[in-house]
């Protein structure tokens, strides 16, 4: 009976999750639509053209992002992909930039086994760190499912699951719905642009 309620509890906070992922691409989605229908190709290449025009910026950042938890949304970089092409074809740099962020948790995850042995860093008394920490403690491998499909701090989730001492194979295995995710989510943003 306890694991019928404790599947439950995944299952709701699970879907909860990817419910707010799904509110947050809508107002994305809104906000892409707007600047689209309300700006003219050259008001928004004054604006934006000397950040689109530099796909190495553009890149740095996001690997800046994806290794500092996350700071700005994977879907800005799926736009900007989308809206350029400078990766090649779409889906194919969307299968770029969903490696990178794979590889950027892998890494985080490392790193967080190598501060397995940092107690003082592990019971930091950061909130950032205690509401994930608490998380992992309670959804265990579980939470780096949630947080690759979902708006969770995938990088921080790596970095706890490392020093959680969660096995490695599981790791690189979970995490790789952060692929499905890119997949689908680019996919939407698709459809919504064709």
């Amino acid at each position: 009976m306890s694991w019928i309620k404790f599947s439950n509890e995944r299952t709701n906070f699970l879907v909860r999750n990817i419910l707010k992922g799904f509110f947050f691409l809508a107002i994305l989605v809104l906000v892409f639509y707007l600047l689209r229908s309300g700006t003219s190709e050259e008001d928004r290449m004054v604006w934006f053209g000397s950040i689109y025009n530099n796909p190495y910026l553009v890149l740095t950042v996001f690997v800046g992002s994806e290794i500092i938890f996350g700071i700005i949304p994977p879907e800005v970089f799926m736009l900007w992909s989308m809206e350029t092409g400078f990766l090649g074809p779409y889906f194919l740099s969307i299968g770029t930039l969903s490696l990178i962020s794979y590889g950027a948790g892998f890494l985080n995850f490392t790193l967080g086994k190598m501060l397995k042995e940092n107690s003082k860093w592990l019971n930091s008394k950061n909130k950032f760190l205690i509401k994930y920490r608490e998380m992992f403690d309670q959804y265990g491998s579980y939470l780096v499912i949630v947080a690759s499909l979902t708006p969770l701090p995938f990088s921080a989730v790596a970095l706890l699951a490392g020093a959680g001492g969660l096995d490695k194979t599981i790791y690189l295995l979970y995490s790789l719905f952060r692929i499905l995710r890119y997949f689908v989510y680019a996919y939407i943003l698709w459809q919504i642009q064709v």
